[in-house]
This record gives C-alpha cells, structure tokens and sequence, in this order.
C-alpha cells in the first residue's frame, strides 16, 4: 500500500530533482507544494502519510511555517530539511521531540532511506498491534505480517471483523453482533456476505481454509483462537 507524501521546498531546481526521485519510488505517492499556501491548502484538504518540508531563514517565512505547523496539528508526521544554521531558528524547535529533521546538503539515497525510517516510526508510535498465531495485526496499516517478513494487506471490513474478534478476547461473537459491529445495522448486508469476508480471511490467515485453526467457526458465530 502507498505511503502519501506532500513535499514542499523553496528551491525550485531542487524541487523538480526531489519529485521526480521520490515519484520514481513504487512505495510513494508524491503530491508536490510549489508555495506554501499550497503546502496549507493541501495538507488541511488531504491526508498524508508524511510532510516532506523545507524552511527558510526569512523572518516571514518563518512566521508562515510556524503558522503551517499551528494550524496542521500533523506535527508529528513532519519531516523537516533543513540547514544545520536554522535549528535555533523556528520556534517549533520548543517541541522539536515531536519532529523529524534531515539536513542539508544530502543525498537522494539518503533522504529516501529517511522517510522509510520515519514512515515506520510513525507507524509504530501509532498503530496498536495485535498477534494472532504466527501473525502480527497492524490495524491502523491494514496490513497482518507473517514471521516478520511477508504482509498480507488486509481491506477495511476484514480489519473491522479481526477487531471485533479481538475484542472479545477468545470468545464466540454471533453473527448478527458482527454484521451490526462492521456493517453499522445494514439491513442490506446478509450473513452470507460476513461469511464470504470471513473466508476470504481465512484464505489469508491460515494453512488449509478449509480446516480452520485461527478464526474458528463457534456456536452460531466466529472466534479467534490463537493470540
């Protein structure tokens, strides 16, 4: 699944050089800022995974930078390039353990093996996890992970059922408790179609689908069996 980045920088060489070897990234979705209002307009009409952003030693610059920060409250998702000289410089730098900096000059390697290591961090600092048999369940990534290498995405209903699964803590949930849980009391929704998303997670989680041992089918409903 693609990370969404928004990437702003002051330089417009650097810009174009920036875009085109982070847009060259399958694990990216580049939307690009050419100013800062679009940065602003942008970042409060969108989401992002990650704010790549530059800074300026302009007073009001600055200011809008700042006012950017204030006003997003996605401080924590920000990546800053900046000049070892600038740090002092933008008042942010009083919560700066909620930020993230590289600095310049850098190389491209370097700043993409960056925003893989703060994408991550950011994952981790966010998503809960869950462990169900050999697998790991990241929610918030939609994703469950085998052995610590393969990851398996999952899409929004299958999270939903593996959540309210897990939340009951190895007990039966019935049927009717999932569809009301998932499908917010959808009238539309039948039981034949929590069994097709129900098998189709099985197909994903386990060895034989067929003879299920992690999702089990338990008096007249479903449970997970192994955490």
């Amino acid at each position: 699944m693609k990370k969404r980045i928004l990437l702003f920088e002051f330089n417009n060489l650097l810009r174009n050089t920036l875009v085109e070897q982070i847009s060259n990234n399958k694990n990216f979705d580049l939307v690009e800022a050419s100013s800062l209002n679009d940065l602003r307009w942008e970042a409060k009409n969108s989401l992002f995974d990650l704010i790549i952003m530059d800074t300026d030693q302009d007073a009001h610059n600055i200011y809008l930078i700042d006012q950017f920060i204030e006003e997003a409250q996605i401080s924590n998702k920000i990546l800053f390039m900046i000049n070892s000289d600038m740090k002092q410089s933008l008042s942010f730098q009083e919560n700066k353990k909620q930020h993230y900096f590289i600095e310049k000059p850098f190389k491209i390697s370097t700043l993409l093996k960056k925003t893989e290591i703060v994408l991550a961090q950011i994952l981790n600092a966010n998503d809960e996890t869950h462990k169900i048999g050999p697998f790991i369940f990241f929610p918030m990534r939609k994703v469950i992970i085998f052995q610590h290498q393969i990851e398996i995405e999952l899409t929004d209903k299958e999270v939903d059922i593996l959540k309210c699964l897990l939340n009951s803590g190895g007990e039966t949930v019935d049927k009717v408790y999932l569809l009301k849980q998932v499908w917010d009391y959808n009238l539309d929704v039948t039981t034949h179609t929590l069994e097709t998303h129900i098998y189709r997670l099985r197909q994903k989680l386990e060895v034989d689908s067929s003879i299920p041992r992690l999702i089990v089918s338990k008096d007249g409903g479903f449970a997970i069996s192994e955490f």
